[in-house]
């Protein structure tokens, strides 16, 4: 799918249009997106730090978008995902790079990592794996 057939699919998702998403590039193994910061994201008022469960799901809705450029019958399921958080996400949007590291007939294997301002400091990295149905 093109980057702007993904943002159409996002428009029409609850889930991605609260995310504020949208996808800058995609090919058939790699995808780059970008979130703002919102006041509702926040998980430290203190601090104005991203909750990390919006980094999390930020995490996870790139790697979606990224699958559905497989040809896949259906949406994939979710089997397993782990996060790291790396460093604290302050009031700065997010980008997330994430690739295929493994695809085949019934699963596939995704690598996401988000950034702020560098991509040589991440905030968190995740892996996802997911059920092709």
């Amino acid at each position: 799918m093109k980057p702007a057939e993904l943002n159409a699919y996002i428009a029409k998702t609850p889930f991605f249009r609260f995310l504020k998403l949208q996808v800058l590039t995609n090919s058939s193994d790699e995808i780059e997106t970008t979130m703002p910061f919102e006041e509702r994201f926040v998980g430290n008022p203190v601090l104005k730090n991203f909750h990390g469960g919006i980094i999390a799901s930020y995490l996870e809705a790139s790697a979606l978008l990224l699958i559905l450029n497989l040809p896949v019958k259906g949406l994939p399921k979710p089997i397993n995902l782990t996060v790291d958080y790396l460093r604290p996400a302050g009031p700065k949007p997010l980008n997330a790079q994430a690739h295929i590291s493994r695809s085949g007939r019934r699963m596939a294997s995704i690598e996401a990592l988000v950034w702020q301002e560098n991509s040589n400091k991440p905030v968190a990295k995740g892996l996802f794996h997911f059920l092709l149905v």
